[in-house]
């Protein structure tokens, strides 16, 4: 039971294998691959030697605080120690989410609980009598307020996939001490069928919030919100139907130009005036970026930035890419993916296999030529 959420940000995990059996990949091979470069320090930063502090999990969600500090977020977790590179079975695991603060290469873990019973920072109630979590997404800081979207998960049984998403919160923290100033219901899926809050964006006086909306037929498309930051408060909410913006969720239509199943979790930010959509096929290794001139599209230059290696393993499976835009350095990208094994016991045999990977992408790749 405790692992029954750990392949939760992947969600459609069980699809995605029976999709991604229909190709062959190899990443190994691939040109597109020689453009970005290995990544292995931000893994060890975030990830540091000791005991009780994170050491694995997936999401890896940043939230940048300004020139030197971000938050990263993070799903399914353990804590605890590792030692020759494998964890204990008491090893505390927390369903739900793990926080941390870096500042330049000092990284702090934050739970809920105790150092010895963690639990998760943010919590919630239970729904219908059944047991619900909050699962990280994205957000942003402004005066000292952290806003940041956590999805409502809602465990209806012991099975692998005995959960469905319920609503997404909008929670409001105070910077200093990341407790709670207020929450709200946003959106509930009786209202909407698009998963928001991802790829939060702020633009000519809007913050703009994107989401993924997943269909029965292997696709997965793009929607966006937007809304006003009104006495440090997100309000006056709005939704694109396809040629404008509306007041009523349920008539969100899907952004025009992408021709591939959009991620769970995926990026959207501004560079050198161009909007930029990063995101992993839903169903396989395959790493896209997208541009757009406005935060709505409709979406162009398509370029395929990067395969994952690890796809090649048949223990292992990956998912949810994010770009880290704070991070760009030399005019690289930071980009991570998550990675699990299909066998939860190799979590505990090998511990360096529940962490994200992270390569950087040259930004100029993302354009045209």
């Amino acid at each position: 039971m405790k692992f029954q959420l750990l392949i939760l940000a992947g969600l459609l995990f069980v699809f995605s294998c029976q999709q991604s059996n229909k190709q062959d990949h190899n990443p190994s091979d691939s040109p597109i691959n020689e453009k970005a470069v290995i990544d292995t320090q931000m893994v060890k930063i975030l990830f540091p030697p000791g005991k009780d502090i994170l050491t694995g999990g997936d999401g890896a969600i940043s939230i940048q605080i300004d020139n030197t500090k971000s938050f990263w977020l993070w799903g399914d977790s353990f804590l605890g120690e590792v030692i020759d590179n494998s964890r204990a079975d008491s090893s505390p695991f927390i369903m739900g989410n793990v926080w941390q603060l870096l500042d330049g290469e000092s990284v702090k873990t934050i739970t809920g609980g105790t150092s010895i019973n963690p639990e998760s920072l943010l919590k919630t109630e239970n729904v219908d009598g059944n047991t619900a979590i909050l699962w990280p997404m994205h957000g942003f800081v402004k005066n000292n307020i952290v806003h940041v979207f956590m999805s409502t998960i809602v465990q209806t049984g012991k099975g692998t996939w005995d959960f469905y998403w319920h609503s997404t919160m909008y929670y409001r923290l105070n910077l200093s001490n990341l407790s709670v100033i207020d929450r709200q219901e946003w959106l509930t899926r009786e209202q909407t069928d698009a998963h928001f809050g991802f790829g939060v964006t702020e633009y000519n006086g809007f913050y703009y919030i994107y989401g993924s909306n997943p269909q029965k037929n292997f696709t997965s498309t793009l929607h966006v919100a937007r809304a006003r930051l009104i006495n440090d408060m997100l309000q006056d909410w709005e939704y694109f139907d396809g040629t404008n913006w509306v007041y009523d969720a349920k008539e969100s239509k899907s952004l025009q130009g992408i021709d591939i199943p959009i991620s769970e979790q995926f990026s959207v930010f501004r560079h050198n005036n161009k909007f930029i959509l990063l995101t992993q096929d839903r169903f396989n290794p395959e790493i896209y970026t997208f541009n757009s001139d406005t935060p709505e599209g409709p979406w162009s230059n398509k370029k395929h930035i990067y395969t994952i290696p690890e796809s090649e393993d048949s223990t292992l499976f990956t998912y949810n890419a994010m770009a880290h835009p704070q991070y760009i350095s030399d005019n690289k990208l930071l980009v991570s993916y998550c990675v699990n094994a299909k066998n939860t016991s190799d979590l505990y045999k090998d511990a360096s296999i529940y962490k994200p990977r992270f390569i950087r992408i040259p930004m100029e790749y993302m354009f045209d030529n």
